[in-house]
């Protein structure tokens, strides 16, 4: 009797099914951090958006609204939800000292903002 050697054997089959499956692991959780290391840039992209945002607001509003603004919001928006609290220093009667501070819900650390603002003079030359 002659054996024939045609086609895989059994052990063959699980030698490639067990160095695929090692393979596949590795794939995958290469594929898990690369998806954490995006969700961390994408967040941090919209804490910079949202840092932004703050100071155009406030930088825009007239100088005699920045005290209205004082106190804390929270935004449950997504992409980044935050609190935000505001206060106002009187540094002069023409001047104030505006501290924002923009809290992440998530795993970033709050960040500062300050700005200086001054109360437009009159113009000397009959203007607004």
């Amino acid at each position: 009797m002659t054996r024939n050697a045609g086609g895989f054997s059994l052990v063959e089959i699980m030698v490639a099914i067990t160095l695929l499956g090692v393979c596949l692991v590795g794939v995958a959780q290469v594929t898990f951090v690369m998806a954490r290391r995006t969700y961390a840039v994408s967040s941090g992209q919209a804490r910079n958006g949202i840092l932004a945002q703050q100071v155009n607001q406030f930088a825009a509003l007239p100088f005699d609204s920045l005290k209205g603004e004082v106190g804390t919001v929270t935004v449950n928006k997504p992409p980044l939800p935050y609190t935000r609290t505001v206060t106002v220093y009187s540094l002069s009667p023409t001047l104030v000292r505006v501290t924002i501070v923009v809290t992440p819900s998530s795993v970033f650390k709050p960040d500062t903002l300050v700005l200086q603002r001054s109360k437009a003079l009159r113009s000397t030359f009959g203007g607004p």
